[in-house]
């Protein structure tokens, strides 16, 4: 038996292309709408893609189960909850799919979504009895899926179910059964999970701080309490999975654009994404342009701020990023783009076009302007477990995904600084308040993580 995990950094999404000796086929486990890769793998190892399984609605990434079946003519596999838009085989409780010497068998676990489904499955070439569970949202490595995505009303009927299905089906398998989970580190589908890609059953059932609570109430408490803010483009997913997203090739997905072209897509309303470090941004950039660098969690804050039915106009650090920026976009379904400015920054500054800056201070700057009230409103945009263990005294705490809606709270006319844990969280934030027309904006370069290996003071 052939295994292949993926995993896409960010969105923290695993996948899994699995083949079988016997049959020479192939099946791919929550595959993501970036459906070449799979096909890449298949076509190396001499293997037929002919099954494709979801274990359930994905609120993170557009899947391409329908993309992938329509390539090569698979059958998909999905959760009879998920009540699927396109061809497929609705699957229930124990229900089993024997491809050559593997057997997958179905177990509805509700809870992460009402109508997810686990898979064991059993190499018979070796064993009928299972050695591996792909256990989709519900058991990841060092934590369990948050059941509340779906909103609070729902979450009060999710959480309890997520606590059975895992007591009582879940957990009743054997100790060495390898857990694959399809969310990694990065995805805000659950909190604190580990970078580990994957875990046993035995070693969860042990140290999983969630499955050590004691009584059902008091994981349902839990899984409920301390959970992140939820990405805005994570509401319309589910129904446009539902649906099945069909593919669109990447070559046609926006052009470069000459400063005169840019300059008319902002006169209609593009947003302007410069994918740019913090700091080059800093130094300069379009008026009115948002700074959202080109990093591992690039997907998930352009996706949590930016509509994806408004367009948008990348500045890059070098044309040749823009290929990348649009496969990571197009996993969530960011089509709306216009382009990329061709030449970058160099190209609008030799056009005599305006541009604007964010200072950008050190640690020992802010602390000397902070302490001689230099500095007014000071922001610290990190999540709330990163607040409550250590932060500035007197700052405001206003998480980076809330800030836009919340922005009014905040005096523009007062000098501000953001922080976060590194200044790159912070520089997305600040371009915002410049954006929105606070006069004096500072990013912290280096944010927290400086500021405390430098020994200065924190509040908890």
């Amino acid at each position: 038996m052939l295994m292949e995990q993926l995993f896409v950094e960010g969105i923290g999404h695993y996948s899994y292309l699995l083949g079988s000796d016997e049959t020479d086929e192939a099946i791919v486990i929550d595959p993501d709408r970036d459906v070449d890769r799979y096909l890449e793998i298949a076509r190396r190892n001499q293997l037929r893609i002919a099954h494709i399984f979801e274990t359930h609605l994905h609120n993170d990434y557009v899947s391409g189960a329908r993309a992938l079946a329509e390539r090569t003519g698979a059958r998909v596999y999905a959760p009879a909850g998920a009540r699927l838009g396109f061809d497929h085989l609705p699957l229930k409780d124990r229900d089993s799919i024997d491809v050559g010497e593997l057997r997958f068998i179905a177990l509805e676990t509700p809870g992460h979504t009402p109508e997810h489904v686990a898979y064991l499955l059993a190499d018979r070439s070796r064993s009928d009895a299972p050695m591996t569970l792909f256990s989709g949202g519900d058991l990841l490595v060092g934590a369990v899926g948050r059941p509340d995505l779906l909103g609070p009303d729902l979450a009060k009927t999710l959480a309890p179910q997520l606590y059975r299905s895992l007591k009582e089906k879940i957990l009743k398998e054997e100790d060495y059964l390898e857990v694959f989970p399809t969310h990694g580190a990065g995805s805000f589908c659950g909190r604190n999970i580990s970078s580990k890609r994957c875990t046993t059953l035995g070693f969860e059932r042990r140290f999983n701080a969630a499955l050590q609570q004691p009584t059902e109430a008091a994981f349902v408490d839990y899984v409920l309490k301390g959970n992140p803010g939820i990405p805005d483009y994570f509401r319309r997913l589910r129904e446009t999975n539902r649906a099945g997203e069909e593919e669109i090739p990447l070559s046609a997905i926006g052009r470069p654009l000459t400063v005169d072209e840019a300059a008319s897509s902002i006169d209609r309303g593009a947003a302007m994404i410069d994918a740019r470090s913090y700091s080059a941004f800093g130094g300069g950039h379009l008026p009115g342009a948002v700074n959202i660098g080109l990093s591992d969690n690039f997907v998930t804050w352009l996706g949590w701020l930016i509509p994806h039915d408004r367009p948008i106009l990348f500045v890059l650090e070098k044309d040749s990023d823009y290929p990348e920026v649009v496969r990571r976009l197009y996993r969530i379904g960011h089509e709306r783009i216009e382009g990329y400015l061709q030449g970058g920054m160099k190209s609008w500054q030799d056009a005599g076009r305006p541009i604007s800056a964010i200072p950008q201070l050190s640690i020992e700057t802010l602390k000397e302007k902070w302490e001689k009230r230099e500095i007014e409103t000071l922001i610290d945009v990190r999540l709330e477990q990163e607040w409550e263990a250590g932060h500035i005294e007197g700052a405001v705490h206003l998480f980076l995904g809330d800030l836009e809606k919340r922005i009014k709270e905040l005096p523009p006319s007062k000098s501000t600084a953001v922080i976060c844990g590194s200044g790159y969280r912070s520089s997305i934030a600040a371009s915002f308040l410049k954006r929105n027309g606070f006069a004096t904006v500072y990013n912290i370069a280096g944010g927290m993580t400086a500021w405390k290996k430098a020994g200065y003071p924190t509040a908890a």
